[in-house]
């Protein structure tokens, strides 16, 4: 449980606590369900201005939370912005608001005699924008999917039908 979460569940515990009066109140003392009654009434009357209805089905963590996927160059064109993400406040790597920096790579490895590996990334399997493939895996990436990994156990198994080609590098002299 982080600090914050902490603390308010402390705070929850003691319905009498002095931090539960509203000072602008003068006189009358407040109590926990007080505040806590008034507050949600409040939090529901604002999402209900900006969302609508509940039942409306607009209220989703994808519609008040965005990724962007910058260029390097910082050019608009080129990356993919205002990507609408799922999640929640307790899920790994939310987007807080409009996101614009954090974990994007997604990797889960089952490690054994035989490793078995799953991954994703945002962007594309090309560096080219006018190429199809530029932004090829936002789609998968946004939905949480996952592409499996070839994991060799030689250097032999590299060559073959997974490859299209070589590219052998050597130094200068």
């Amino acid at each position: 449980m982080n600090v914050p979460t902490a603390i308010l569940a402390e705070l929850l515990a003691d319905s009498a606590s002095a931090w539960w009066d509203v000072r602008r109140t003068g006189d009358r003392v407040e109590h926990r369900d007080d505040v806590v009654a008034a507050s949600l009434v409040a939090a529901l009357d604002s999402a209900r201005r900006k969302y609508g209805e509940p039942d409306a089905g607009g209220w989703t963590w994808s519609r008040m939370r965005h990724a962007n996927i910058k260029h390097l160059l910082q050019i608009p064109a080129l990356g993919a912005l205002d990507l609408p993400v799922q999640g929640g406040p307790s899920t790994i790597a939310p987007s807080p608001g409009t996101g614009t920096h954090g974990p994007s790579w997604r990797m889960v490895v089952e490690l054994g005699p035989e490793v078995h590996a799953m991954s994703i990334y945002p962007g594309g399997q090309s560096g080219n924008p006018l190429s199809p493939r530029y932004k090829d895996r936002i789609g998968k990436w946004l939905a949480g999917e996952l592409d499996t990994l070839f994991v060799p156990h030689a250097a032999s198994e590299m060559a073959g039908a997974r490859s299209a080609g070589a590219l052998t590098l050597v130094p200068g002299r």
